[in-house]
């Protein structure tokens, strides 16, 4: 009898763009997998230095686009909302050693009017989301984190304003990339 095969491969938009944001920040000999095994839950990519064989493992999280209320924008400055609401237990119990939020910040070109859409990464360790979770979150719904993550590109901050106020902008775009980066160093 003959071994049956599924398609588990289930690379999402998201976890694209998180490899093409990773590939262009990462150095040269690290190289972005996707797990090929459907039973490894909570990691969506793995980061692996191929000259010292050191890994990461990363669990993606992506928000749609947001288009910013004008009260946001006169309370947080430029920039908008990612929304992030999942299983206490996606956090609290999370084998990646590394989440990244993908939020699209929607800009306007001042020169050409036109709208544009921006992905802009918060990674962050899993113990620190986790500290934080500890510190500034509350469960909403039934048992759920519920992150409003902010992102200015103007001023490159970041910060959570959801429950209580929190600042991620050591974790945005490239400084959270950089974070991952040294784990994989020599």
């Amino acid at each position: 009898m003959g071994v049956a095969y599924k398609n588990f491969w289930s690379l999402n938009t998201d976890e694209a763009v998180v490899t093409g944001i990773l590939k262009h920040g990462l150095k040269n000999d690290v190289g972005v997998y996707m797990p090929m095994d459907a039973q490894m839950k909570g990691i969506d990519l793995v980061a692996l230095n191929v000259s010292n064989r050191k890994m990461v493992s990363i669990q993606v999280k992506g928000s749609r686009a947001y288009e910013p209320k004008l009260i946001e924008l006169k309370r947080y400055g430029a920039g908008s909302c990612g929304w992030f609401f999942f299983p206490r237990e996606v956090v609290e119990k999370a084998s990646a050693d590394f989440f990244i939020f993908l939020v699209y910040v929607i800009r306007e070109n001042n020169k050409t009017g036109r709208r544009l859409i921006e992905p802009h990464t918060i990674t962050i360790p899993t113990k620190k989301l986790q500290e934080f979770c500890k510190a500034n979150k509350k469960l909403h719904g039934s048992n759920r984190y519920s992150f409003y993550f902010w992102v200015n590109p103007d001023t490159c901050k970041s910060f959570d304003i959801r429950d209580i106020n929190y600042d991620l902008s050591d974790y945005l775009d490239s400084k959270g990339i950089d974070r991952l980066s040294s784990m994989l160093d020599n």
